[in-house]
């Protein structure tokens, strides 16, 4: 019998994290996509470059609150205009505005 019961709580658990995974966890994802790939077309609508370097690019600004490090600005992305790079900040900064990953 008190298997049963163990049974029980651990299916509606499972259920429990199919269903968060469902209702929070997708659609979450769902808008990070449709927010990343806006910003990625409009990068490559405005500057030529590798997808991978437009993919970190996205990445170092977003984990920078909206600016490219200065660092970065010096190491990978030293071929980018200032005014470039202004545009590429002002895409994502664009496209991530209201977006929260928790």
């Amino acid at each position: 019998m008190a298997g049963r019961h163990y049974c029980t709580r651990t299916a509606e658990y499972l259920y429990g994290c199919v269903e968060r995974t469902i209702e929070h966890d997708w659609p979450k994802e769902i808008d990070y996509l449709k927010r990343h790939d806006e910003a990625m077309r409009r990068i490559m609508e405005t500057v030529e470059m590798p997808d991978r370097l437009a993919e970190n690019l996205i990445m170092f600004i977003r984990q920078n609150e909206g600016k490219l490090a200065k660092k970065r600005r010096q190491d990978e992305f030293e071929k980018l205009t200032d005014e470039e790079v202004k545009m590429v900040e002002a895409i994502v900064r664009e496209a991530f505005e209201g977006y929260s990953a928790a």
